[in-house]
Formats: C-alpha cells, sequence, structure tokens
C-alpha cells in the first residue's frame, strides 16, 4: 500500500481504479482515504496518477497534477529491462532527464514516474511540455506514445499482469518531489518557436502558448455546457466537433479524443445518437492527422456560432469578445493604479469619498451643524455635502 500513499497521501480530488476484467473495462472513483480500503491483489488493475475534481477520467476535469510518467514497452526494443535500466542509471538520470522516483516493473514493461509538488489543472500545458520531453528522450527505450495523457491509468504494484502472468511491482524508489518549474528550468531546452510554412508571411507560434490556448478552448466548451445546465439543442454537433479536434491536438491521442467525446454527448440532456456523434466529428479526426488544415476558429466566429452570451463570456478563459477583452482589461488597469496607490501610501478616490462621508456621519452624531462641518472637512460645494448627506440617508447611515 506505500505505493499509493507515496503517490496519492495529499490528493483531495477524485482518483480513478479501473480494471480490465474478461476483456471488459471497468472503472470507479474514489477520494484517497476510501482508496486505501481497497484490495489491489488482482488481475488487471489500474489507478490514475492525477486527480480529478469531479468523477470523470477527462483532461477538463483534473483537480490536480501529481505525477508525469512514461510508459516504456519494452517488448517494442531489442533490450531487456535490466539493459535499459543500467543504460538509463548510466548515461540519462539527471544528466538528459530527472532521475524517476518510482520505476515499475508492469510485467512487459516499465513505468518511470515523477513525483511533483501538486499544481492545480490550469498547469496542464506544462506539464504536458515536460511529458513531450521525457518521451523524446525515452524513445529508443521503447516510451509509449499513446501513454501520455494527464488522466492516463497505470497499473498497480502488487496487481497481476495477465498478459505476463506477472505480478506489478516497485525495483527502485528514489525519496525526492520535484517541483514542475524545477524539471522545466534544468532539463527542457528553451522552448523553440516553429515558423508556419513557406509563402505566407513569417510569424512566430511558441508550441507551449499554443498547447494552453486549445487547453483554454477546451475548459471553456465546458463551461458553456455546464452554463446551459447541458441542454445543448442546436450546438451539440459544433460543439463536440470542436472538443473533439481540440481534444486531438492537446492530446495527440485520437483514440482518447473520441471516447472522451462520446462520453461527453452522453451528458447532453439530448444526446446524439453515438454513430451519429461519430459522424459529426469525423472531420475533426481527420483534420487532425492531414495537418493541411487547423480549424482555429476567431473568437467573434465562436461566439456567433455557439450564441455565446455576454453573460457567459464573464465566466470564459478565452473565448470573449473585444467589448469583454476591455471590460477585463479595464478592471485589471484599476487595480493595478489601486496597488500603487497603496504602495505609495495613497488612497483611491473611492477610498477617499468613503473616509469623506465616514467623517460627516461621525461629526453629525456628534452635534455639529453642517456649516461647521463643511468648514472642518475643507468641503465648499453645498452640492457636493447635500450629496453625501443624501447618500448616508438613503444607506440608513443617518
Amino acid at each position: 500500500m506505500s505505493y499509493i500513499e507515496t503517490l496519492h497521501k495529499n490528493s483531495k480530488g477524485w482518483i480513478t481504479k479501473a480494471q480490465i476484467k474478461n476483456s471488459e473495462y471497468t472503472q470507479w472513483h474514489y477520494k484517497y482515504k476510501n482508496l486505501l480500503e481497497l484490495n489491489f491483489a488482482d488481475e488487471n488493475i489500474y489507478i490514475s496518477m492525477n486527480t480529478f475534481f469531479k468523477p470523470s477520467r477527462r483532461i477538463e476535469c483534473i483537480k490536480e497534477l501529481k505525477a508525469n510518467f512514461i510508459d516504456l514497452d519494452i517488448y517494442n526494443t531489442k533490450f531487456t529491462k535490466e539493459q535499459i535500466i543500467m543504460n538509463l542509471e548510466e548515461n540519462y538520470f539527471n544528466r538528459s532527464i530527472p532521475r524517476p522516483n518510482i520505476i515499475v516493473d508492469s510485467g512487459r514493461g516499465l513505468y518511470l514516474i515523477w513525483l511533483i509538488n501538486s499544481v492545480p489543472g490550469q498547469a496542464l500545458p506544462l506539464w504536458k511540455a515536460v511529458e513531450e520531453y521525457l518521451y523524446k528522450e525515452l524513445k529508443e527505450f521503447g516510451a509509449d506514445r499513446k501513454a501520455l495523457d494527464a488522466a492516463r491509468i497505470l497499473r498497480v504494484p502488487e496487481s497481476i499482469n495477465s498478459k505476463s502472468n506477472s505480478k506489478v511491482k516497485v525495483i527502485d524508489h528514489y525519496e525526492y518531489t520535484y517541483d514542475l518549474r524545477e524539471i522545466q528550468n534544468n532539463f527542457l531546452p528553451e522552448l523553440k518557436p516553429k515558423e508556419k510554412k513557406k509563402g505566407r508571411p513569417k510569424k512566430v507560434i511558441f508550441v507551449h502558448r499554443e498547447r494552453s490556448l486549445y487547453y483554454a478552448r477546451i475548459q471553456d466548451l465546458i463551461k458553456l455546457c455546464e452554463l446551459r445546465k447541458y441542454d445543448l439543442k442546436g450546438h451539440r454537433e459544433l460543439i463536440l466537433f470542436l472538443y473533439r479536434y481540440y481534444l486531438c491536438v492537446f492530446t495527440e491521442d485520437a483514440e482518447k479524443a473520441l471516447n472522451d467525446t462520446l462520453e461527453l454527448n452522453n451528458e447532453f440532456i439530448y444526446p446524439l445518437k453515438e454513430k451519429e456523434a461519430i459522424t459529426a466529428t469525423k472531420s475533426a479526426e481527420t483534420c487532425y492527422f492531414s495537418k493541411d488544415k487547423q480549424y482555429k476558429y476567431k473568437n467573434e466566429t465562436l461566439i456567433e456560432l455557439l450564441e455565446i452570451t455576454e453573460d457567459e463570456q464573464r465566466v470564459m478563459t478565452t473565448i470573449i469578445s473585444k467589448s469583454e477583452y476591455k471590460r477585463r482589461d479595464r478592471i485589471y488597469q484599476k487595480n493595478k493604479y489601486n496597488e500603487k496607490l497603496k504602495k505609495d501610501g495613497k488612497m483611491s478616490k473611492k477610498e477617499e469619498l468613503k473616509l469623506t462621508r465616514e467623517k460627516i456621519k461621525n461629526l453629525r452624531l456628534e452635534g455639529f451643524k453642517n456649516k461647521e462641518i463643511m468648514q472642518m472637512l475643507g468641503i465648499s460645494s453645498t452640492t457636493t455635502f447635500e450629496r453625501h448627506i443624501s447618500y448616508l440617508k438613503k444607506n440608513g447611515f443617518l
């Protein structure tokens, strides 16, 4: 049970436990304390490395990122497990990649797991960048491209791998917990931009920022579904299409993207039939694999097509109009200005107004007349003073 404790001791979210039995896949979701009560000494038992804020194993539901991991399919290489571990120990660990905290013999392969100080799901784009880097470094040792999903489940030590008829076990444990930024700063090369194809004006596209945009788009689509209480009639096909496309690009796992799209469809009050949902979103996968065309709808287009209201935009991350952007910028600039005033030991106009009215109220209670109060506070305008009195009376202060 030490493996579960090491991985999820301070976890606050839902943890997925899954099992494949008689070719059927089943999964359940537990909080950490309940997970400890379960028996893992059975065939093909898996748990999620990261946690979810609700019982749903989809990336937009990730609550805590707890670990990076790489699944090495040794059987796809010319090496033995012992040869790979020896090579990694001598040439890779603390050189091109950080030393893993846990190495698990999964039966036919190895899991390398890096424990990280828990970060919220918003850090997923950076987590993904680290995951991609580890994959590229370990590709020659059988790193599984399809196992780079933050919602991934891995076999649990002490369970049985029915394919190899062997017990899954921890073969190395390194006591340390990394910061995600620590891995980025110490091991990842500077994230280099890529340029668009020839024949077009040169424009720099930062991979890390682009990935962040797709993740934000996914979250906005789910937020829209929640705001409308999953009553999406009239917009179901487009939402599912965009969701599947953004997932394909972000996770680079078309199969998982389809499964999650069908799961989202089933949450609709009026879901499409499964075949209809697959057909309606098929072009998303086609586009992803072709790489010739990208569905980069402008915000204005998405707002129009999905009929997103101004109130809905207020809780969106990226799908917002220019007016909503300006509204947020005004708030940001105002807060920034107020912070500067506070730093300089000054008050904002709102704070000054509140203080003046407080003084007027207290002086009135002490029995001073209006003219006396105006002289004491240096208020020359009778109209201004009367406005203060009117406000205080209207709000029950006088």
